[in-house]
């Protein structure tokens, strides 16, 4: 007969436990944890679809920039990635911390600095992300200054938080074919 595995937050708490004891006897074990790849290949239009491990996601943009508007387009995206980011590390902190949550929303709303920039019509400023708010809706067991320092965890630990944050290297290469 097979044993329930104990759940907190939806999460495995043996194999939380494991994967933490197997990078703490052996911190090299948790190299190949950093590296993440897409590919992302172009349909028509502003339309292309990423492939992920074994999920596909289709990127295009609204209509008001001319785009079909069937899906969100890579800026809403990075959104989105840093929302699911945080909501994910949300669940792993209060589950590392024994706190049961009963609900976490997070809301994330960016500005460009200059889209002109994008369609090559200005050089003022940059095609990037001038600012990024984010407001975080939490409901779980624990006292509000417990919560707010899981949160504040949450925020400093983000590797998409911490991506938008930080220079980071781009190596680019144009292969033809």
């Amino acid at each position: 007969m097979a044993t329930a595995t104990q759940q907190l937050n939806g999460l495995d708490l043996d194999a939380m436990r494991t994967l933490v004891q197997t990078v703490t006897k052996d911190p090299a074990a948790a190299d190949r944890l950093n590296d993440w790849s897409a590919r992302v290949r172009w349909e028509t239009g502003f339309r292309s679809k990423a492939l992920v491990r074994d999920h596909t996601l289709v990127v295009d943009e609204p209509a008001t920039l001319v785009g079909q508007d069937l899906a969100p387009n890579a800026a809403e995206y990075v959104l989105a990635a840093f929302g699911a980011c945080l909501t994910t590390g949300m669940a792993l902190n209060a589950t590392k911390d024994g706190i049961r949550l009963r609900n976490v929303e997070v809301i994330v709303e960016g500005r460009l600095d200059n889209i002109l920039t994008f369609f090559g019509m200005s050089d003022r400023g940059h095609p990037g992300f001038k600012e990024i708010s984010v407001k975080a809706y939490i409901d779980a067991d624990t006292d509000d200054a417990t919560l707010k320092k899981v949160w504040r965890d949450t925020v400093a630990s983000s590797p998409i938080g911490n991506t938008l944050v930080r220079n980071v290297v781009v190596h680019d290469e144009m292969v033809r074919v």
